[in-house]
């Protein structure tokens, strides 16, 4: 693993980042494995599954040379802290990057991949002076951190936020706030031999937004769907989906129903940063699974078709992603918790 911590480090400075929407609860657009840029392999196909509760993706590779081939595989996450979110959440601005199940198997069997955190500031790696200090580079998990902060020195104090590791309050001038961000990615290297098919499979769960609301009432219809963060751009909202929500939220006569309410969740994959493969993906196939009948759901990917009371399908040939993925899940329950 030696190999992959060395080129994680330099890999990291130039990965792009998984998206994040602007809404402080939006869902945190996570995607698939990104491969080291190789004209030498391919991608046969890639199988793809969404719901609430998990995202499977399989990837079928195949190396077009006649001599075994070895590249970095890679899963990057956001920097954290995340960026909108509130610092003093825990929970929304530092997430646990391990409490998302992530497995990754190769030919069927399990494989490890390896965590890499580099702490960053103004882009830069400062983990040489973070080991210097002595000091974490995911300090939000050490709980004694902020208390050793408290303890420096008025001179060590004035050193440090003059670096830049460190903010002050602005209005006491005491509290101090590390200003570092930690990008992470789990990586390992993979060797594929010439002229084989290599299955890739990778799973998690999901980091969902959502929110007790929605801005498709009648009142602000018009202004949220419009624009390039709007509903119908982000989400492809179409007028069957529109009736669909009215015909849960409004009487015949067009009186809102004050007694449900509209939930909606949010789910984001990344999908278009990663074609670092040779060619478009000759077989694509999307799965899209809604959490009950009675739930609605847009995105934007033309072609899909139902197949069942939750789930749609698509696949498509020769296909090159130019977007990621966003879904809207909208269901209208009733105002006791009940649908």
């Amino acid at each position: 693993m030696m190999r992959s911590a060395v080129m994680a480090a330099g890999l990291l400075a130039f990965l792009p980042a998984p998206a994040k929407a602007n809404d402080t609860q939006a869902a945190l657009g996570l995607g698939g494995l990104i491969f080291e840029r190789s004209d030498e392999i391919a991608m046969e196909s890639e199988d793809l599954y969404l719901s609430h509760d998990k995202v499977r993706v399989r990837y079928t590779y195949r190396n077009l040379t006649s001599k075994p081939v070895t590249i970095l595989v890679a899963f990057p996450l956001p920097d954290v802290p995340l960026d909108g979110r509130d610092l003093e959440w825990i929970e929304s601005a530092y997430p646990d990057w391990d409490a998302i199940g992530m497995t990754t198997k190769v030919d069927g069997k399990q494989v490890e991949l390896l965590r890499i955190d580099v702490p960053k500031l103004g882009g830069k790696d400062i983990s040489a002076r973070l080991k210097e200090r002595g000091w974490p580079v995911r300090y939000w998990q050490d709980e004694g951190f902020h208390a050793r902060l408290a303890a420096l020195s008025a001179d060590d104090k004035s050193e440090l936020v003059g670096e830049g590791l460190l903010s002050a309050d602005q209005l006491t001038g005491h509290e101090l706030r590390p200003l570092w961000t930690v990008s992470t990615a789990f990586v390992r290297t993979q060797t594929f031999p010439p002229g084989k098919a290599v299955t890739v499979e990778h799973a998690y769960e999901p980091m969902i937004g959502g929110t007790v609301t929605s801005a498709l009432d009648r009142e602000a219809r018009y202004e949220s769907m419009a624009g390039p963060d709007g509903y119908e751009a982000r989400y492809c909202v179409d007028g069957p989906f529109l009736r669909g929500y009215d015909r849960r939220r409004y009487t015949a006569d067009g009186g809102r129903i004050e007694t449900v309410m509209p939930v909606e969740t949010w789910l984001s994959y990344v999908l278009a940063t990663g074609a670092n493969w040779k060619g478009p993906i000759k077989r694509f196939k999307l799965t899209v699974d809604k959490p009950g009948p009675q739930v609605l759901v847009s995105l934007c990917m033309d072609g899909l078709t139902r197949v069942s009371p939750t789930r749609f399908e698509v696949v498509k040939t020769d296909f090159e992603p130019t977007r990621d993925i966003d879904i809207l899940f909208l269901e209208v329950v009733s105002s006791d918790g009940g649908s």
